[in-house]
């Protein structure tokens, strides 16, 4: 078994709303009954190979920001498996992504009764998308919340106060911190949509023969 530190703590983001994540990887045979399923990322030996194999995004989120500090036999399972291969599959994750968002946006015009897990889900798809974009074209990895707009070419421009309540609706979906999006605050991201729409238009147009 490995237990690894990894995410907003090992970058030195680490603020209130931050969670300590932590990563067991374990051999397929391993159980152990007293685990608290909640506070861990739990994966097998097998399926982190795979992810390496891969070049998934989460694989150099892992090599780039994660620490060991913890193993059973003293290695180090995931320096000893090297740098992950070249990310490959940029293009069908910025789709998958983006019909996140545009999924979302429709769920918006249809009704508000879930309007702040809506607002959550696209902060959700516009880091993760901006995420793969920055490993797959521009060959830098940002695996930030504010990686949407932190990113070194093509980043997002909108208003700091309207993407912190978007910041904010995704921290109270995933974690129950905070507090509901007022109708002022819900006028000013609807004002921003057309914006970031654009954003996501531009990079997908900027990557669609990639």
């Amino acid at each position: 078994m490995y237990l690894y530190l990894f995410g907003s703590l090992f970058r030195g983001e680490f603020d209130q709303y931050s969670d300590i994540d932590l990563l067991l990887i374990k051999d397929k045979k391993e159980h152990y009954l007293s685990i608290d399923l909640d506070k861990y990322s739990i994966y097998n030996e097998e399926r982190i190979e795979d992810l390496w194999k891969e070049g998934n995004p989460f694989a150099w989120h892992l090599y780039f920001e994660s620490r060991l500090i913890f193993s059973t036999d003293k290695s180090d399972f995931i320096r000893d498996l090297g740098v992950p291969n070249n990310y490959k599959n940029l293009k069908n994750d910025l789709n998958k992504f983006y019909k996140l968002y545009i999924d979302s946006l429709h769920s918006l015009k249809e009704s508000t009764d879930s309007r702040d897990f809506d607002l959550s889900v696209i902060f959700l798809a516009m880091r993760n998308f901006a995420s793969c974009y920055s490993l797959g074209s521009l060959y830098q990895y940002n695996f930030s919340r504010n990686s949407a707009i932190t990113l070194q070419k093509d980043c997002l421009k909108i208003p700091i106060d309207c993407f912190s309540i978007l910041e904010r609706t995704r921290i109270l979906s995933t974690r129950g911190i905070g507090n509901n999006v007022s109708e002022i605050e819900y006028e000013c991201v609807l004002k921003e949509l057309d914006n970031i729409s654009n954003w996501f238009q531009l990079i997908n147009n900027k990557t669609s023969n990639e």
